[in-house]
């Protein structure tokens, strides 16, 4: 293990930021005080216009209560503060995002609504509050319509970092209970469904490791049609973590398990049809699969050049793929972009990360596209402090 003196040598010695000489950089106010971070890669923080680029800020503990806010891309010396939150977490933040194209100026991030865990829709730039509902979201369709849910409290309990800790988990005695899973919200009608419950889908083509274990779910995402969505049911049984890809229709029917003889990890949607996943070393190595939802079809993308555990995300254009790598020995994250269709790596920079980001409290580069692929937005602890940096892909 590499000591703290030499994480600490190796800060000064080296840049803590290595960019390729074709991209330029810049830091996004506040960038010092407070941690300034997104959260997840698998929504942008760009706005429809590529204009703003949301944020959430604290100042160092998880039970403070954090800032939401933005700032302006073409002058981003200012952060203008929207509202704020109490549900948030290292690796999720508070699932702040942009809420749909129909309606570029209302954003929606995870609050406490009446003493419940819940979502504010909010105007950004007048501040209102257009809706707020008693469950919080973790995805909603591209249309709008719907968005899907989870226990917030049981996620944070079994995998800290990524969930809520302001309440209790009330199901914290029930290894897979029948009334708490995956719930969708109907947002033009106010109304909800529990459509996949835990033991439902701990009873659906179990494996012995399933026996005693208790089950959760996490990673929500709807693919870009709406009609249908991924999800990861993961369950711990002495000691150890276990993990499977499955879709389903948003109504619970028609689930589809696509994979569980390896660990799933990080994913993409590629299409309606089509996810990519990270899977785990064990028992073929680190590859990233291409699945055909509702089929059996899969194949692996980038066998030679994507080989470290990443979060992939597919440019605007479909052409290429964004992944990041974790600290190597020497805390140092790679970001590089994958020409899907030459099957070119580049890397577009490497960054130094602190030793104390590491376990609940790491700090991803969780890379985000803006919607025209010209930017890029990461999070990096490469100052000693959460921060989120864009990085310019334009060349002059």
């Amino acid at each position: 293990m590499v000591s703290k003196f030499l994480h600490s040598w190796m800060g000064r010695c080296f840049p803590r930021c290595q960019l390729n000489k074709k991209y330029s950089i810049s830091v996004l106010p506040p960038n010092n005080y407070y941690h300034t971070f997104f959260g997840y890669y698998d929504k942008t923080p760009f706005s429809w216009d590529n204009r703003q680029v949301l944020e959430m800020n604290v100042k160092n503990d998880l039970h403070e209560v954090g800032r939401i806010g933005y700032c302006n891309l073409d002058n981003p010396r200012d952060f203008f503060v929207v509202g704020e939150t109490e549900l948030w977490s290292w690796q999720l933040g508070p699932r702040l995002q942009w809420y749909s194209e129909n309606n570029p100026e209302i954003i929606c991030y995870n609050k406490m609504v009446e003493e419940k865990y819940g979502v504010v829709f909010q105007n950004f730039m007048s501040k209102k509050i257009e809706a707020q509902y008693g469950d919080p979201i973790f995805d909603i369709s591209p249309d709008g319509r719907y968005a899907i849910s989870l226990n917030f409290s049981r996620l944070h309990r079994l995998r800290p970092g990524y969930g809520y800790s302001r309440l209790p988990d009330s199901t914290a005695n029930e290894a897979h209970p029948d009334n708490d899973g995956i719930v969708v919200l109907d947002l033009r009608n106010h109304a909800r469904s529990l459509i996949i419950s835990l033991d439902r889908i701990a009873h659906f083509e179990p494996q012995e490791s399933m026996v005693g274990a208790e089950h959760y779910f996490n990673h929500l995402a709807f693919a870009p049609s709406g009609k249908r969505f991924m999800f990861l049911h993961l369950w711990r049984n002495k000691g150890k973590r276990f993990s499977r890809l499955l879709t389903s229709d948003i109504y619970g029917n028609s689930i589809y398990l696509l994979e569980d003889k390896v660990s799933i990890s990080h994913y993409a949607w590629k299409s309606s049809t089509e996810v990519l996943v990270h899977t785990g070393k064990k028992p073929f190595g680190t590859k990233y699969i291409l699945y055909e939802d509702l089929s059996a079809n899969k194949k692996i993308v980038g066998e030679k050049s994507l080989v470290k555990p990443g979060h992939p995300s597919y440019s605007p254009d479909g052409k290429r793929l964004l992944v990041d790598t974790y600290p190597n020995r020497w805390r140092r994250q790679q970001l590089e972009v994958y020409t899907l269709n030459g099957e070119y790596m580049e890397e577009i920079g490497s960054f130094f990360s602190p030793a104390k980001f590491s376990g609940v409290e790491k700090c991803d580069l969780h890379p985000r596209w803006c919607r025209t692929g010209d930017f890029i937005c990461i999070d990096s602890a490469l100052s000693g402090r959460r921060a989120m940096y864009v990085i310019c892909l334009k060349q002059s």
